[in-house]
């Protein structure tokens, strides 16, 4: 993932460069691995699920638009989402919140439109971006 760091991991990357940029390299190889749709997507949720902003990626081509962008909000039913990102969106949710509680419906519908394969790779990043956003936010409120 391209990206300017955000304060928290600018703060970590001073007491420990070397899993920081390891981190990196895991968010670098999760985000290559889904299109750049499903990267924003995954990122803005979890994002408003942890209450803080999208971090910049330095990308200027924007892969969703200005009112899809804003349908996140409220976007269950949302005529600009279409049935695989209310698929994707309810697996990041569930993720987010309880993984252990994941259910096979979740998987259920996200493969109606995807292989395994992009569903285990959507797993993956989600981990990534979870877990950086998760850190980034600890990070920001003990070191910076």
């Amino acid at each position: 993932m391209d990206s300017v760091a955000p304060p928290g991991r600018q703060a970590l990357a001073r007491w420990a460069p070397e899993p920081v940029a390891a981190l990196a390299e895991v968010e670098s190889v999760a985000a290559a691995s889904v299109d750049a749709t499903t990267l924003e997507l995954v990122r803005r949720r979890v994002a408003a699920l942890l209450g803080t902003t999208v971090p910049a990626t330095g990308d200027a081509a924007a892969p969703l638009s200005p009112e899809r962008a804003a349908a996140l909000d409220d976007w269950r039913g949302s005529p600009l989402l279409d049935d695989r990102e209310q698929a994707l969106l309810t697996f990041v949710e569930q993720f987010v919140f309880s993984v252990s509680s994941m259910g096979d419906e979740e998987v259920a519908a996200l493969l109606e439109h995807a292989t395994a394969e992009q569903v285990h790779e959507l797993a993956n990043v989600t981990w990534a971006v979870d877990l950086t956003t998760r850190l980034d936010l600890v990070a920001a409120a003990v070191l910076a």
